[in-house]
């Protein structure tokens, strides 16, 4: 590698940051616009703490504030019955809370043990008994730490977000490894990621086929195929079609080709889920559901016919109304006449395990559609001109046999929120004895096979089978060691007709994609199998000697790195999670790891540049990278691929430093939200209210009012500068002066994300701001200051020690590079000095905390900073800079 061109570096790190600093300056002057024309317009905040209060905060608030309450919902299902009489109350009562959180954990991961016990070991946390790898919290139990750790975790697929009775029908379906599964609906995907697993449980072997198809171009554009990557199956496909229209296949016999399993979670009305949704109560009506029940009908009517003798079909909504459910499973029976019919014992199997079912409803009435408190109980009672087509009143929406009807309610299961403390939600269990061919002349003899004959967005955009034989797949497999190259592959075209992938599938997929289509045009296939190479990009590496310009695809890192030969890496743990972290290991640091036993492999690239394969030493974890002139590069989302060994962590809680009349200083550790330190001191002192605040990352002292005439008192202080603070900053570079001040005005633009609101120095309209600094300690291109704000500005110090280009170490917002030293923000409130509401002097310090003090330890080359370093940390809760007086002056 010490012959490599550094030219490379205008390679990939240098375009992705040309391109973010693009994408933040022009966020920032669209932001100037907005927040400017917003302030000219808004309100005065409230006096005491309100300006420290967290928008987001304010806003679930709010969400739990909204009337939880609907007059036409209550009269239509007491009229319906839809509970028992002495549950009602009970029931409106659950509907009226917020609903929990669950999440199930992905099994198919390796290290999904771990997981399952960092679970199990938080209190919060409780396991769904018929459900053993899915986890509960109450709302109020799910803090703002853990929502950024599960969001983190669900983005890595290490688990997902899925609401309890939404894992039922997938349990139901019985999936087998081999099977051929369609998902009508798929959209977001939840239940074709279960079912994944559930065929990864019974076998690894990947010989399944699962279809997601959704009528929704945006979800199948944006969101399913995101989805379905993440499980890495070869048998997937993503589908853009109307579920109602699916076409029939011919195989090359010229029979129909037929589905195993087909979950059909139709759209609906959603109500069963108004207690995750309090926005939709004003909105209720129970003609919405009414106006989805012939659709409902036509896609469970479709999957039936696509449904093979001897195949389940599950039919689901989270909705409540018997119009979306016992009226439409009762029609679909009556028009298959007994060749279908539903699952008995469906209910036992899952109370079994621990659930609390009930079973459908045998009589109902479909409502007026313009008069409130009205309902119809047969058919003839309509009149004429409420009947389709003129009105929205179909005769399937009656009870047409009460005999059959009780014997389908039988069958059925509705799940009820007080009964599991979720959401509402119903299921019924098709399976097919008998398959009549459809109304049209199937052709005889053998069909011809296209290649793939499913449309694509363009005709420029499409799919081809790849030979291994081929020249292409020849160099491929010689640049990267392959003895064999996974087969079956698909090239894939762009719309621009340019090959940009090759893609893995299974040779039952490649079966069903070959299958002649019986429509005029087929749905459009968006997506299949698992991306194995992907091309560099147009503008990548262009001027340099690349061997092959193909690269193993994220998705496929996973199937080729067992597989390859050559320019393959493995890492220990912890060499793997600083090049997640950082995104880089630099070429001179490559033959150090490999030294000390941390990187082996390094010979098999044969130092050339390209793509390769960088994984754990037990195989357990994968991740494709880039061999340039800096080093070796992550090419993948580290979002995506998260940490090697995923875990909770545990709660982190304040401590309380210092306890007076009207306040607490709390000490907040690094990661605790402001918020939640603010939540966990309301538990004793209810009134507290937030004077001042802390960003997520820094540490220290934070200054609590206990009640409303403190508050005043200590926001008044804050507002007229009069609160000393004293923080330590570690920052990148050595500053020449040992002291100096920045007043520079600071405005605020939303860039949207987690951490959404970044300041920058706006000398026209921003807000006055000052911070005085004195040097402590320089070493190792990095100084440790002492930094003194006289304002309290949203990122203040961070914002204006980046504009003088000296950024806080790992402070990535504000162009402070990442340390493998640092994983958090080097930043601490160490001292506060105010006056309580007494008059009395307020004066805390916070202890240097222990990962601040090995950061400095670890610079230094001891356990801890050196005696200078901490007398310099003690010395700086002395007076400010001498010039700071003046500076506040002016």
């Amino acid at each position: 590698f010490g012959s490599l061109p550094c030219s490379c570096a205008a390679g990939l790190s240098h375009r992705l940051r040309r391109t973010h600093r693009r994408r933040r300056r022009r966020r920032h002057r669209e932001a100037r616009v907005r927040v400017h024309a917003i302030a000219m317009h808004a309100p005065e905040p409230p006096a005491a703490g309100g300006r420290h209060g967290s928008r987001r905060a304010q806003k679930r608030q709010g969400e739990v504030d909204l009337p939880r309450r609907s007059d036409a919902f209550e009269a239509y299902y007491l009229a319906q019955k839809l509970v028992p009489e002495e549950e009602w109350s009970h029931f409106l009562e659950v509907m009226r809370r917020p609903m929990p959180l669950v999440v199930r954990i992905n099994r198919t991961k390796a290290s999904w043990a771990e997981l399952q016990s960092s679970f199990a070991a938080d209190a919060r946390w409780h396991a769904l008994p018929w459900f053993p790898n899915a986890w509960q919290i109450q709302h109020e139990d799910y803090d703002d730490g853990l929502r950024v750790q599960c969001s983190a975790l669900n983005k890595a697929y290490a688990l997902r977000f899925q609401e309890a009775a939404s894992l039922v029908p997938p349990l139901l379906l019985d999936v087998k490894a081999s099977d051929v599964l369609l998902d009508m609906c798929a959209a977001p995907g939840s239940k074709t990621l279960e079912c994944l697993e559930l065929m990864r449980e019974e076998s690894n072997s990947d010989a399944g086929v699962v279809i997601a198809n959704d009528a929704d171009a945006e979800r199948c554009f944006e969101l399913l195929p995101l989805i379905t990557r993440k499980a890495r199956h070869a048998g997937t496909a993503v589908l853009l079609g109307s579920a109602a229209k699916f076409p029939a296949q011919l195989d090359g016999a010229g029979a129909q080709v037929l589905f195993d399993r087909i979950v059909c979670d139709v759209p609906c009305s959603g109500d069963g889920t108004l207690r995750r949704r309090p926005e939709e109560w004003k909105a209720w009506s129970p003609e919405f559901a009414q106006s989805l029940h012939t659709k409902q009908l036509q896609i469970l009517v479709r999957g039936l016919c696509l449904l093979k003798p001897g195949g389940r079909l599950v039919y689901s909504t989270c909705s409540l109304n018997p119009m979306e459910n016992e009226a439409v499973v009762c029609a679909a029976l009556a028009r298959f006449q007994g060749d279908v019919s539903l699952a008995a014992n469906t209910q036992e199997e899952l109370q079994r395990k621990g659930l609390d079912t009930g079973v459908g409803l045998s009589t109902w009435r479909v409502s007026h559609p313009t008069e409130r408190g009205t309902f119809f109980q047969r058919w003839e009672d309509v009149p004429h001109g409420l009947r389709k087509p003129q009105g929205s009143i179909t005769e399937t929406m009656f009870v047409a046999s009460q005999e059959a009807a009780e014997r389908a309610a039988a069958c059925c299961i509705r799940l009820f929120p007080h009964r599991i403390d979720g959401s509402g939600f119903f299921v019924a269990v098709f399976e097919k004895s008998h398959h009549r061919e459809p109304p049209l002349v199937l052709p005889k003899g053998k069909l011809p096979m296209a290649s793939i004959p499913w449309r694509a967005r363009n005709t420029s955009n499409r799919y081809e089978v790849v030979l291994a034989e081929t020249e292409e797949i020849r160099a491929i497999a010689d640049f990267y060691g392959l003895a064999k190259v996974p087969a079956p592959l698909l090239a894939e075209y762009n719309v621009k007709g340019r090959l940009t992938q090759l893609n893995l599938v299974n040779e039952a997929l490649l079966r069903f994609l070959q299958t002649h289509l019986n429509c005029k045009g087929s749905p459009l296939l968006v997506a299949v199998g698992v991306p194995l190479f992907k091309l560099l990009d147009e503008n990548f590496m262009t001027k340099l000697d690349v061997p092959s310009r193909w690269r193993p695809a994220l998705e496929g890192a996973g199937v080729l790195g067992p597989l390859m030969a050559k320019r393959v890496l493995r890492l220990d743990l912890d060499a793997m999670r600083t090049l997640l972290s950082t995104r880089l290991l630099p070429m001179a640091s490559l033959q150090e790891l490999s030294d000390r036993g941390a990187l082996a492999g390094l010979e098999g690239c044969g130092g050339l540049l390209g793509g390769c394969v960088v994984g754990l030493h037990d195989g357990s974890f994968w991740t494709p990278c880039i061999v340039t002139g800096l080093g070796l590069e992550l090419y993948g989302s580290a979002e995506e691929l998260g940490d090697p060994r995923p875990a909770l962590s545990p709660k982190i809680c304040p401590t309380t430093l210092l306890e007076g009349s009207g306040f607490v200083t709390l000490d907040k550790p690094s990661g605790l939200r402001t918020e939640d330190a603010l939540r966990f001191l309301q538990e004793t002192h209810s009134q507290s209210e937030l004077v001042s605040r802390l960003d997520r990352g820094t540490s220290g002292c934070l200054l609590v009012a206990t009640g409303p005439g403190s508050a005043k008192v200590l926001t008044a202080q804050f507002a007229e500068g009069s609160v000393a603070k004293t923080y330590l900053a570690l920052v990148w570079g050595e500053l020449e002066d040992d002291e100096g001040h920045v007043a520079l005005p600071l405005a605020l633009s939303d860039s949207g994300g987690g951490s959404r609101y970044r300041a920058y120095v706006d000398e026209a309209e921003g807000k006055p701001a000052l911070t005085a600094w004195r040097v402590l300690a320089r070493a190792g291109g990095v100084s440790l200051l002492a930094v003194f704000p006289k304002t309290g500005r949203t990122h203040q110090i961070r914002c204006h020690m980046a504009h003088l280009g000296f950024p806080l170490v790992s402070d990535v917002k504000y162009n402070g590079h990442k340390a493998t030293w640092c994983a958090r923000l080097p930043l601490h409130c160490l001292r506060v000095r105010a006056v309580d509401e007494t008059g009395q002097p307020l004066d805390v310090q916070s202890p240097l905390p222990q990962d601040l003090a090995a950061m400095l330890g670890r610079l230094t080359g001891q356990s801890g900073p050196q005696a200078a370093w901490r007398e310099a940390i003690a010395a700086c809760c002395g007076a400010a800079p001498a010039d700071l007086g003046t500076a506040m002056r002016a």
